[in-house]
């Protein structure tokens, strides 16, 4: 499930988001969109973005220059039958650069900024279910976000694409 190309996701979303556009539809078995709270239920595990919000600093980390933080809380409940490796990069913050789209993601940043956020790799038990943050350094010129994760297979297959749309507000304005 660990991310091999950061671009990756991006090239799929594009891939997924032209094939919808061609065939006049708004979903597939290939992909699914979701809002926050919406449980997105991939091979592996099910997850929910629970809360996002930006700012300009958190617990003390700022971002590079003309960069903001997107923090978002994330839970995550293993459906498998065995326990599954995860990892921060999983993933990953998307926006709609129409200027630069092969560049318009994020990673998790990979400082460890709060004790609340999920680590950068650990198990996840059958049935066990973790809530933590996920800390995304992006462009200050968008508020239009999605968190996405594409299943990946040990044969280097990958399956469905899940993308959960929101538009970030300052911390402590309400959504």
């Amino acid at each position: 499930m660990k991310l091999r190309n950061k671009r990756w996701i991006s090239v799929a979303a594009l891939a997924v988001m032209l094939m919808l556009t061609a065939c006049g539809g708004s979903s597939s078995e290939e992909y699914e969109e979701g809002r926050i709270g919406d449980v997105m239920h991939s091979e592996f595990f099910d997850f929910t973005v629970n809360n996002v919000y930006i700012c300009d600093t958190y617990e003390g980390y700022t971002p590079e220059a003309d960069r903001k933080l997107l923090v978002s809380e994330l839970t995550i409940k293993n459906t498998f039958n065995e326990t599954i490796p995860m990892f921060d990069t999983d993933f990953q913050a998307q926006w709609n650069d129409k200027d630069d789209q092969e560049n318009a993601f994020a990673n998790p940043v990979d400082s460890i900024v709060s004790e609340d956020q999920l680590e950068s790799e650990y198990d996840l038990a059958v049935d066990e279910e973790r809530t933590g943050l996920l800390i995304f350094e992006v462009p200050t010129a968008f508020d239009d976000f999605s968190i996405v994760y594409l299943e990946e297979f040990d044969t280097g297959e990958t399956g469905n694409l899940y993308e959960v749309f929101f538009t970030a507000k300052e911390a402590g304005v309400s959504m």
